[in-house]
Order: C-alpha cells, then sequence, then structure tokens
C-alpha cells in the first residue's frame, strides 16, 4: 500500500512538472532586452570588429536560407526603417556615418530632379566576381531611409553600377515627380524629369552634330574644289611637299604631270556654262578613276589639272600618260543631247632629276604641256632642260 501511494505522487509530480513546462511554452515570453547603437558601438576601437566576409555570408547567405528571395527586399526594409531613426541631420551626417562604420566612402549629388549616390569600397560587394546582378540592398537601405528623413518625401533608388554587375563601384539613382518622390520607375516613360534630361541631351546633341557638319563643310570648302571635288592645289601641295620628303628619304621618284582639256572653251560654247560645268565633272570623275589610290590630283586651273604619281620615273609616266590617252579617247561626256570626247595635253617634270620643290616641278611640268600641246591635241612631253647657246657652249 505504501508502494503504491508511492507511485501515485511521482507521477503526480511528472505530470505536474510536464503540465508547468507546457504552460510555459504557451506564456507569451517577455521582449528580449536589444542593446542600442549607441551601445554597440562604444566599445573601444580596436575590441570590436568583423570581417567582412562574415557580415556578407550573413547578407547573402544565411538570411537567404531563411527568406529565400525576398531576402533583399526584407534586408532593403529594414534598414531604410532602422537609418531613419539614427536622427542624421544633413548629407555630411550620412557620408560621415558610412565612414565610421567602414561602410563605404559616400558621394551624394541631391537636387530637384535627382538624387545620385555613388559608393566606393562597398562593404557588401567591393572585390566581388560579377554575377549578375546587384546586391548592396543594405546600404542602398541606409541611403534611401536617411535622405527621406531628410527630404520629407519617399525615396526608392535603384541600384544601376555593382560590382555583382562587373562595375568597380556601386551606384544608387532616382529621379524626383511630383506625386512619387525621388522613385527610380523601371520604364521611365512616366517620369518628367527623365524625359526632360534626355530632352535636354538630344538638344545638345543636335547642336554638336550641327558644328561638326560645318566643322566638316568649312575643310572641306578650303581643300577642295568646289565643281570637282578634287584637293585645290593649296592642300595637295601640303601632300605633295610630303611625297618629296618620302622619296628623298628612300631614293625613290615622283612624276608631276600637269594636264589641259583640249579646246575645252568650244563645250562651254556649244553648252553653255552650266552645260559645261557638267561636261567637266564628268572628265574629272573618270580620269580620278583612271588613276591609283596613291596618286594625287587636284584641279589646278580652269580647265588645268595636277597630278602628283609617287614612285613614278619618267618611263612609268610615259605608260601612263599613254593608258590615260587611250582611255579618254573612249569617254563620252554629255550635257543635255550634246556629246563630247575631249583630250588633254600633258606635260611631265620628274623628281629629283628635274627638281626638289612642288613649286618648281609644277612649273617645269606647266611649261612642258604648254610646249606639247602647241604640236598639237592630246601630245604630251617630258621636261629637258634649254640648249646652252653655241658660244656658251664653246666657252664651257
Amino acid at each position: 500500500m505504501v508502494n503504491r501511494s508511492r507511485e501515485e505522487l511521482t507521477l503526480a509530480d511528472l505530470f505536474a512538472h510536464t503540465l508547468g513546462n507546457l504552460i510555459a511554452l504557451t506564456r507569451p515570453e517577455d521582449p528580449r532586452p536589444v542593446p542600442t547603437v549607441e551601445q554597440i558601438t562604444s566599445a573601444p576601437d580596436g575590441e570590436l570588429s568583423a570581417p567582412p566576409a562574415l557580415l556578407r555570408v550573413l547578407q547573402l547567405v544565411v538570411l537567404p536560407e531563411v527568406l529565400g528571395s525576398n531576402s533583399g527586399a526584407v534586408l532593403y526594409a529594414a534598414a531604410k526603417r532602422f537609418s531613419a531613426g539614427l536622427g542624421l541631420q544633413s548629407i555630411h551626417d550620412l557620408k560621415s556615418w558610412f565612414a565610421a562604420m567602414q561602410l563605404g566612402d559616400l558621394e551624394v549629388e541631391l537636387d530637384e530632379d535627382k538624387v545620385l549616390v555613388k559608393l566606393s569600397k562597398c562593404l557588401t560587394c567591393y572585390g566581388l566576381p560579377a554575377l549578375g546582378g546587384a546586391v548592396c540592398d543594405f546600404e542602398r537601405g541606409l541611403v534611401d531611409g536617411a535622405l527621406e528623413r531628410l527630404t520629407g518625401t519617399d525615396v526608392i533608388t535603384r541600384e544601376t553600377l555593382c560590382w555583382g554587375l562587373g562595375d568597380t563601384v556601386c551606384q544608387f539613382e532616382a529621379y524626383h515627380s511630383s506625386a512619387d518622390g525621388y522613385v527610380y520607375a523601371d520604364d521611365g516613360a512616366q517620369r518628367e524629369v527623365q524625359c526632360r534630361l534626355l530632352a535636354g541631351i538630344a538638344d545638345q546633341s543636335d547642336i554638336a552634330l550641327e558644328n561638326l557638319r560645318l566643322v566638316s563643310d568649312h575643310r572641306y570648302a578650303e581643300t577642295r574644289d568646289a565643281l570637282t571635288g578634287m584637293y585645290n592645289f593649296r592642300h595637295l601641295r601640303e601632300h605633295a611637299t610630303l611625297e618629296l620628303a618620302r622619296a628623298a628619304r628612300h631614293d625613290r621618284t615622283v612624276a608631276f604631270v600637269m594636264l589641259d582639256i583640249d579646246g575645252f572653251a568650244a563645250v562651254n560654247e556649244a553648252v553653255g556654262e552650266a552645260g559645261g560645268d557638267d561636261v567637266m565633272r564628268q572628265w574629272a570623275d573618270h580620269l580620278r578613276g583612271l588613276l591609283r589610290a596613291c596618286d594625287l590630283t587636284c584641279r589646278y586651273g580652269a580647265d588645268e589639272f595636277l597630278l602628283v604619281l609617287p614612285e613614278t620615273d619618267d618611263e612609268a609616266a610615259d605608260l601612263v600618260l599613254s593608258r590615260l590617252r587611250g582611255a579618254l579617247a573612249e569617254t563620252v561626256c554629255e550635257s543635255g543631247e550634246q556629246r563630247f570626247i575631249l583630250s588633254a595635253s600633258a606635260g611631265v617634270a620628274t623628281f629629283p632629276e628635274d627638281g626638289a620643290i612642288v613649286e618648281e616641278l609644277v612649273a617645269k611640268a606647266t611649261t612642258t604641256m604648254y610646249v606639247a600641246k602647241s604640236r598639237g591635241a592630246g601630245q604630251f612631253g617630258f621636261y629637258s632642260p634649254p640648249a646652252q647657246p653655241a658660244d656658251e657652249a664653246t666657252t664651257a
């Protein structure tokens, strides 16, 4: 009987203990005491620190294990709510707080149109490989919460640069809307500030392009003949001088050829000045097409053209002019119903035998061309120095 009473008493104690545990499990717990930010950060320098890798693991691995794909949004919201309560009074305070917490070097641009934040050496992402996504929700939340308190309006930025995206700095940006505050819109279509910015960029681009066009047109007018599009003599002289320097350095020859179209005055009489310009333009195009890419051409006078042929001696120039004469004899230029086949007379002077500078070679080629022209249309000749008088030859 005594043993049975002891067993019942033991069972009663066990039941009472178990019931107490169950009641304790269902009773609301007292709030867990949490230290303030000041208490957490008040430890002496050097006695409280955590490696960045541990914080990154917490943000990018541990929290996603618990919260799944919502971890970034939760971390952003929590950081935003936390920083709004820090009591920061200015952007300078925000930058100083980031520096004190070793979160990175913060730069903030805030005006009536936009907020643009750059964060260098970000604690969360600095040095991470490019994984294809932005990861700095914690820092972005801290910035947005503090700026909301400072501006008195909503601030919801978007991280547009990040080490996780392959960049070397973090960037958060948003644009002001009278209805929404500072918000980054994914489509951007309804944001009047973005529209103004884009319109301004477009206007500046139009001005820049127009300036480039004017510069290009001015440069073309300075260097080209307006009718034929060939170089003018001033521009050709610059290139020809370089060719002579190159030829002298490498012991090469350069042929200067002066061409004059035969009887072109008859063309102008037949079809008028405008028709003559059409014929001249066609003839110049044909001439240009018969030459090498390295050859220089210019319209020297009304119906005169100067050719500069690199690495061409008298023998090679003779072949070139024979080929040109044959091709031009088959070239038909038209103006209205009129058809013209035009020949040209030519004179050749060659560097270095006939001269050392551009002006000298051009003068000698021109003189030789007039001599050839005196023999008839389509003739060409090569410069030769004037024969000495008999008495001078005897004296020598």
